[in-house]
């Protein structure tokens, strides 16, 4: 199994501090965020919820076009959107992933043994 890796550099003090994101392939360097852009409406940076947003879009359609491959369907789009809520009530971040995806041919009995599974398709774990 790989891993990769991300740093982080903080600056400053509470909502007044600036970090800067980077990760281990450069597809991020030192990208900033702060409380603005994980708060307010502030689009000049971004967040720790929208990039766990782009991992879990990114891990699931990869890993849902490799089960349809392995189960003899063609993909020739996958589109998914992931969203990721931060909340104190229960201190989780669920990702809810939201997907369509287009065949040349589709099994509908097939497409609902993919959903069903679909919790298989797509994990992520925390060390």
């Amino acid at each position: 199994m790989t891993e990769k890796t991300a740093v982080v550099h903080w600056e400053g003090q509470g909502k007044k501090g600036q970090g800067k994101i980077s990760t281990e392939t450069g597809a991020l360097k030192h990208y900033p965020y702060g409380f603005a852009s994980r708060f307010e409406d502030d689009r000049r940076g971004t967040n720790p919820e929208e990039i766990l947003g782009a991992a879990h879009a990114a891990g699931f359609t990869m890993a849902f076009s490799f089960a349809c491959d392995k189960a003899g369907l063609a993909t020739t789009d996958v589109d998914t959107k992931a969203s990721v809520r931060l909340g104190v009530a229960h201190r989780e971040f669920p990702a809810r992933p939201a997907y369509s995806a287009y065949w040349i041919e589709l099994d509908a009995a097939l497409m609902g043994s993919l959903y069903a599974n679909r919790r298989s398709i797509s994990c992520f774990t925390t060390p």
